[in-house]
């Protein structure tokens, strides 16, 4: 009874997911590129228990393949489909705990650099570009992952109208790669803080001209105050309970008549959580804010922005170049199967939520 109970559900759970798939377009061994070759049918009743994990950890499994998880995303995405899981329990239940504790603490922040940025530099070198830029590039036709980030380097300096003799604050500085260029380019004296610890070695070693201070943001006010300062994609490490404490830290550490540069994932709708397998595999406690959340955190620090510029249309470009690269590069890279397709699907899966405009890219100037 119970065998026949479990075949009765493998059935049901394939014909649902075939179902749903085909609503979006997507057909099980098919031949177009974002069509899913299933190599295992327990695929069909994992994803139905709980698919917005399930989907990336059954690819981890080698359950699936897909020759373009990026347009297999955004028509999952254009379906609705890969959003309706928001409004079911898992997502729920994970939201309310979250409202109910501070997953970015003092205690927490830590643990993104280590589970993410804090992996061996022959990845990051690997992947990106010359300047080991981990952002969004600005592409212009024709041009290459270097080109394009210095680029988006140059337009950020640029809104910031940053003069020789600036003292900038970078928060979240990466690899250093903003800071050693507003100080080569520009003449800024700048002054980036991290709490990752590769993130802080490898850029003192690559722009000895700046200064790099290990540390949580929080404590930022004790550097003094700057001239200008940016942020590019950091809030999302900050939390839905930390967005104001970041603002009020960014408004104290900054000179008056002076501005800010924030460059942030936006989400269309207030979350308290990001979806279960990144918050797993990629960026643990990560939540991308909404405009109204940063419009209740700015409020009393800021006000209304300066300058908002979209460039969501930017990033698919970016993180399928970076998977390319480290395609190109794996087979001189130490990590087994199961870490590459983690990555494979990160970079491919999240430019399809771009190009589906699930979530998008802005830069926001404050003053």
């Amino acid at each position: 009874m119970l065998a026949l109970t479990i075949r009765s559900f493998d059935r049901i759970a394939e014909w649902t997911v075939r179902t749903a798939l085909e609503d979006a377009d997507i057909a099980v061994d098919g031949g177009r590129p974002w069509d899913l070759r299933v190599h295992d049918r327990s695929f069909y009743g994992r994803l139905l228990r709980n698919a917005p994990f399930q989907l990336g950890e059954t690819y981890l499994d080698g359950l699936w393949d897909c020759d373009a998880i990026d347009v297999l995303m955004e028509r999952l995405l254009a379906s609705g489909l890969a959003s309706a899981h928001e409004r079911r329990g898992t997502h729920q239940l994970r939201s309310a705990w979250a409202r109910l504790r501070n997953r970015q603490s003092r205690d927490r922040a830590g643990e993104v650099a280590t589970a993410h940025y804090d992996v061996d530099i022959a990845l990051y070198r690997s992947m990106l570009d010359r300047a080991l830029v981990y952002t969004c590039a600005l592409w212009r036709d024709g041009e290459t992952l270097d080109d394009a980030q210095q680029n988006k380097l140059r337009l950020v300096c640029d809104k910031l109208e940053l003069q020789p003799g600036d003292r900038l604050l970078d928060i979240g500085c990466g690899f250093g790669g903003l800071a050693g260029f507003a100080a080569k380019e520009y003449g800024a004296r700048v002054v980036g803080i991290t709490n990752s610890q590769q993130h802080y070695a490898v850029a003192r070693e690559l722009h000895p001209e700046c200064e790099f201070v290990l540390m949580d943001y929080r404590d930022a006010a004790s550097l003094g105050r700057f001239d200008k300062i940016a942020s590019i994609e950091m809030i999302e490490a900050v939390g839905p309970k930390n967005f104001g404490t970041y603002m009020a830290v960014a408004r104290a550490c900054l000179l008056g008549g002076g501005t800010f540069l924030v460059q942030s994932f936006i989400s269309n709708t207030s979350r308290q959580v990001c979806n279960e397998w990144f918050d797993r595999y990629i960026f643990p406690n990560g939540v991308t804010p909404s405009f109204a959340q940063l419009a209740a955190a700015t409020g009393d620090n800021f006000g209304a922005p300066r300058h908002v510029e979209e460039l969501g249309m930017h990033y698919p470009p970016t993180l399928l170049a970076w998977d390319r690269n480290l395609t190109a590069a794996w087979p001189t890279l130490r990590y087994g199967t199961r870490f590459r397709r983690m990555w494979h699907f990160y970079l491919t899966c999240l430019a399809g939520v771009f190009r589906a405009e699930d979530l998008r890219l802005c830069q926001i100037l404050y003053a």
